[in-house]
């Protein structure tokens, strides 16, 4: 998974909602077909009065009228029934699709960063513990990648906190789009990110956090913004806890910042 971006479909393969056209076709079948029920209605009402004052007039082809009038009436009624009972299954459809996109924003707003569009913390947890699993388990490959601005309080303090927000998001955008699609990126707080890297080892891990900090040292961000990046760089084992991992990647990464920065720690 290439970050949160990806994980939006771009194709709606969701059926579409009623068009107002069909809904409009529908009121006017409906509306139709009252007036002929009471067509018919006032129809089967005058035979019936007509044969109660005419008692001499032969009642047979009268009440065979007034039957199939009836039959018209209870067939046209039927079709009304119809047509409610589409117009209620095409709500409650709509209903459902609603109900289904408000329940994914709700998800996408649990798992991901509201200022950056980065995964955050929660989901962190989520795929760290099921990789850890996968270690254990089927010993599976995971490296992660810790990096952090350099001198990002100057930043804000130089160009203010909004112009700051902006280099963050800019900086995710960035790197979602130059790290794997199997690859998830997190914030983890302030200026300090995270990515783990499923089914690459150390080495790997290293070569893609270089070409990262080549990167983003080449690139403007929020105008005419500058950046270098600290990382980190860690491969999990199978004793590893969370706890563990991240206090390795914790420490890479303040072995960086103390060699003076745009520097990368191995651990």
């Amino acid at each position: 998974m290439n970050g949160p971006s990806s994980s939006t479909p771009k194709g709606d393969s969701k059926p579409r909602n009623r068009t107002p056209r069909s809904r409009k076709r529908a009121a006017v079948l409906y509306s139709l077909s009252l007036l002929l029920l009471a067509a018919v209605l006032i129809l089967d009402f005058g035979l019936l009065y007509n044969q109660s004052i005419t008692p001499h007039i032969r009642p047979e082809r009268l009440l065979r009228l007034a039957y199939l009038l009836m039959l018209g009436g209870i067939l046209i009624m039927g079709a009304q029934a119809l047509l409610i009972f589409k117009g209620v299954l095409a709500n409650l459809d709509q209903d459902k699709r609603k109900a289904d996109e408000l329940s994914e924003k709700v998800a996408q707003l649990t798992v991901i960063d509201d200022l950056t569009k980065a995964f955050n913390r929660f989901k962190f947890d989520s795929v760290m513990a099921r990789e850890l699993e996968n270690i254990r388990r089927y010993k599976s490959i995971l490296s992660g990648i810790m990096f952090d601005i350099d001198g990002f309080r100057a930043i804000n303090e130089k160009h203010g906190y909004n112009a700051g927000d902006a280099v963050l998001a800019q900086l995710v955008r960035y790197v979602n789009k130059r790290i794997r699609k199997t690859d998830y990126l997190f914030r983890w707080r302030g200026g300090k990110f995270i990515i783990l890297t499923p089914h690459a080892d150390r080495e790997k891990a290293t070569e893609a956090a270089e070409k990262l900090r080549k990167l983003i040292a080449s690139a403007q961000f929020s105008g005419a913004i500058t950046l270098t990046v600290s990382l980190s760089v860690t491969q999990a084992k199978g004793t590893d806890t969370m706890e563990s991992f991240l206090q390795r990647l914790q420490t890479g990464l303040t072995c960086a910042k103390n060699k003076g920065h745009d520097k990368i720690c191995t651990r």
